[in-house]
C-alpha cells in the first residue's frame, strides 16, 4: 500500500513500531493448496503483552507486540484454530477456530483489555477484488467509548459526522474513495472537540485504519495503517505536540508568541505554564514548524528579541520543556533551551529525574552537580560535573537518570567547589515511577530551583 505523505511523517516518530522484530515462523499451509485462504493478524490489546501467534497449533508469529500486525498469511481453507500465546511461556491466552473460504482475505483483530481479550474478524474478499480504492474504519480502542468519524477532503471543515455515533467494537467499510489527500479526525459521539487528528493522508488503494488506545502524545487514540505490503501496520499520532514554557529570564516580564499570536502576556520571572487549571502546563500545539518570540511585555512582537525567538521543530506526540534562560542586565546573551520531554515511567522502584542548567549567574558557569540519599555524604566527586548553561544531565536518555525511590539531596555547586549554591534542593523525594525535572534559574535575584513534574 502506498500511503505517500503518512510514510514520510510516520518514519520520524520516537514510537514507530519495529516491524523487524516480528518474525514470520510458517505459512500454515501446503504451497500445493489450489484454494488455499488469507489471513493477517493485529495486535490491538494495549495492556497485553507482547504474543506468538499460533495456527492450528503451530506458532506462524513470534514476538508480536502491541499496535504491530502481520501481512496476509496463508492457510488451508475450512476450519483453521487460530491461537494467541503469551511471548516466552506456554500460556494460551486467546484461541477461536475461524472457518475459512478458499481464495477468502480475512483480517484478525486482538482488541480489547487484557482481561477481556477478543478477536475482532473482518472479511477482506469483496473488498480486495472490487477494484476499488475502500476505506475500513475500525474503532479498537477500549477506553474512547463512542466516537463521531470525520473523514474528508485535507483541510476541510468538518460538516457532518462520516460515521457517527460508533461505538468500541464497531467496524465500517467507505465504499469507492478516489485516489486524493485526506484527513481523519475523531471526536467523542456528539461533541465538536476533535481528540484525534490524522493529518494528511494520500489514500489510493484499499486502507484499514484501526483506532486503537495511543501510547504517545496528548491525544488518546492513534491510528494504525494496515498494509499489505513492506511495513504491514504504520501507526500515525494525533497531528500535535506539547510545549511548556518556563521563564528564567531574571527580573524580566515578557510576553510569549507562537506561530505569531500572543500565547502568555505579561509573564514573570519564574512563572511556567503550570496553573492549577492546566496541571501539567502542556499547551497542546500543532505538530511541525512553530515560531516563538519572547518581547518584553506590551512592547509587541516587532519588539521580540532576536536571541529569544527561532522556530521550533516539533514532532507528532512529543512534550517539550522551552526555557528562556538568562539575566536582565545581558538580556543579549539570554537564549532558549528546548528539551524534549519523558511522559512514561512504569518502574516500580526507580524515579526519572533530570537536571537543567538554566542560571545565568557567573558562579554558575559551569557547576558541579552531586546527587546522594538524604543524610548520606556527599561524594568526593561530582555526579555531574562541567555542566555548563543550556544542559540537561545526564546526557543520554532524554536528558533523564533513574533513581531508585527515597529522597535525595542534590548539590548544585559553582566548579571545582563543593558547598550549594542553589538552595531548595536538599529534601528531593523520588517516588518510583515519578518524572521530574529540576531547573536551576536564577542571577540578580538569587539562585533558586524549579521543579516540575514530566509524568502524564
Amino acid at each position: 500500500m502506498k500511503i505517500q505523505q503518512l510514510a514520510r511523517e510516520a518514519t520520524r516518530l520516537a514510537m514507530l513500531v519495529p516491524v523487524m522484530s516480528l518474525t514470520l515462523v510458517g505459512c500454515g499451509s501446503d504451497d500445493d493448496d489450489d484454494d488455499p485462504a488469507y489471513v493477517r493478524v493485529l495486535h490491538a490489546s494495549p495492556d497485553a503483552p507482547a504474543v506468538d501467534v499460533l495456527v492450528n497449533g503451530s506458532a506462524a508469529l513470534t514476538g508480536v507486540s502491541y499496535q504491530q500486525g502481520s501481512g496476509y498469511l496463508r492457510l488451508e481453507e475450512g476450519n483453521n484454530t487460530v491461537a494467541l500465546r503469551v511471548s516466552g511461556t506456554e500460556t494460551i491466552a486467546l484461541e477461536q477456530t475461524l472457518t475459512l473460504s478458499a481464495n477468502g482475505y480475512y483480517s484478525v483483530i486482538a482488541q480489547n483489555d487484557v482481561a477481556n481479550i477478543e478477536f475482532e474478524v473482518l472479511d477482506d474478499t469483496i473488498r480486495r477484488g472490487n477494484d476499488s480504492n475502500d476505506v475500513t474504519v475500525v474503532h479498537a480502542s477500549p477506553d474512547a467509548g463512542s466516537v463521531d468519524v470525520y473523514v474528508t477532503a485535507n483541510g476541510a471543515d468538518l460538516g457532518d459526522a462520516t460515521l457517527p455515533g460508533v461505538p468500541f467494537d464497531a467496524n465500517a467499510t467507505l465504499p469507492n474513495i478516489a485516489d486524493s489527500d485526506y484527513q481523519v479526525r475523531i471526536t467523542g459521539a456528539g461533541s465538536s472537540e476533535v481528540v484525534y487528528n490524522s493529518g494528511s493522508l494520500t489514500v489510493n488503494t484499499d486502507v484499514t485504519a484501526v483506532a486503537v488506545n495511543s501510547n504517545k502524545g496528548a491525544s488518546p487514540v492513534s491510528l494504525l495503517i494496515w498494509a499489505e505490503a513492506e511495513s504491514p501496520v504504520t501507526p500515525v499520532l494525533d497531528n500535535t505536540a506539547e510545549v511548556r514554557i518556563v521563564h528564567a529570564v531574571d527580573s524580566v516580564s515578557v510576553d510569549v508568541f507562537a506561530g505569531g499570536a500572543e500565547l502568555l502576556g505579561d509573564f514573570n520571572y519564574l512563572d511556567t505554564t503550570v496553573t492549577q487549571a492546566n496541571p501539567s502546563g502542556y499547551v497542546k500545539v500543532a505538530a511541525g514548524a512553530l515560531p516563538v518570540a519572547i518581547a518584553p511585555a506590551n512592547q509587541g512582537i516587532e519588539n521580540a528579541l532576536a536571541n529569544l525567538s527561532g522556530t521550533l521543530t516539533l514532532e507528532r506526540g512529543e512534550s517539550y520543556t522551552v526555557i528562556a534562560a538568562g539575566d536582565l542586565a545581558a538580556v543579549a546573551d539570554a537564549e532558549l533551551i528546548t528539551l524534549v520531554d519523558k511522559r512514561e515511567n512504569t518502574s516500580t522502584e526507580n524515579g526519572d529525574v533530570r537536571l537543567v542548567h538554566a542560571s545565568s549567574a557567573d558562579a554558575a558557569d559551569p557547576v558541579d552537580i552531586f546527587v546522594y540519599a538524604q543524610g548520606s555524604t556527599q561524594p568526593a566527586t561530582p555526579t555531574f560535573a562541567d555542566v555548563v548553561l543550556g544542559q540537561a544531565r545526564p546526557d543520554k536518555t532524554g536528558g533523564y537518570t533513574a533513581l531508585p525511590a527515597g529522597t535525595y539531596t542534590v548539590d548544585i555547586a559553582a566548579d571545582g567547589t563543593t558547598a550549594a549554591a542553589v538552595p531548595g534542593t536538599n529534601a528531593v523525594p523520588v517516588a518510583a515511577g515519578a518524572i521530574n525535572t529540576a531547573i536551576a534559574v536564577g542571577n540578580g535575584s538569587g539562585l533558586s530551583a524549579i521543579l516540575l513534574n514530566d509524568k502524564r
